[in-house]
C-alpha cells in the first residue's frame, strides 16, 4: 500500500510513480491525483519524449495539444507494472506545480483503476485490489 499525506496549497492527493525508460533506467515522480482526468498519466513534454516506450497520436484538449506516448509505469507498493498510454503537456505540468513544486504531473482515473484507492482526512492511499488497509 502507498499512503501519502496530502501536500500543496491547496492540499492535494498524490502518488509516487516510477516510469521505466527504454534503457531500463527508472525515473520517480510525485503525481497529483485527479479522478476526473481521463488519461492515465500526464507529465511535462520533455520528460514524455525522454521516457516513452512507443509513440502515440497527439490529442487536442482544453490545455492545448497533448503529446501521446506509451510509458512503462510502476508503483511497487501495489505491484502495478504496466505499459500505459500517457501524455506530455507543459501546461498541465505547470498547473500541477502551482499547487506543489514537487508535482511532476497528473495521475488520472485509468491508472488509479488498476488498484483500489481512497482517502481520509489525513492521507490518500492506493493499494493492491483486495489488500486490507
Amino acid at each position: 500500500m502507498q499512503r501519502n499525506a496530502y501536500k500543496g496549497s491547496p492540499e492535494r492527493a498524490w502518488n509516487r510513480v516510477q516510469i521505466v525508460a527504454l534503457d531500463g533506467t527508472l525515473w520517480d515522480g510525485d503525481f497529483l491525483v485527479d479522478t476526473g482526468n481521463p488519461f492515465a498519466i500526464v507529465l511535462d513534454s520533455a520528460r514524455m519524449r525522454q521516457l516513452k516506450q512507443l509513440d502515440a497520436p497527439p490529442l487536442i484538449s482544453n490545455f492545448g495539444t497533448l503529446e501521446g506516448g506509451w510509458v512503462q509505469v510502476r508503483i511497487p507498493a501495489t505491484r502495478i507494472d504496466q505499459l500505459l498510454l500517457g501524455y506530455g503537456s507543459d501546461t498541465v505540468a505547470a498547473a500541477c506545480q502551482r499547487s506543489s513544486a514537487d508535482f511532476a504531473g497528473l495521475a488520472g482515473l485509468p491508472l488509479l483503476r488498476l488498484a483500489e484507492y481512497g482517502g481520509d482526512a489525513g492521507a490518500f492511499w492506493l493499494r493492491t485490489a483486495g489488500q486490507s488497509p
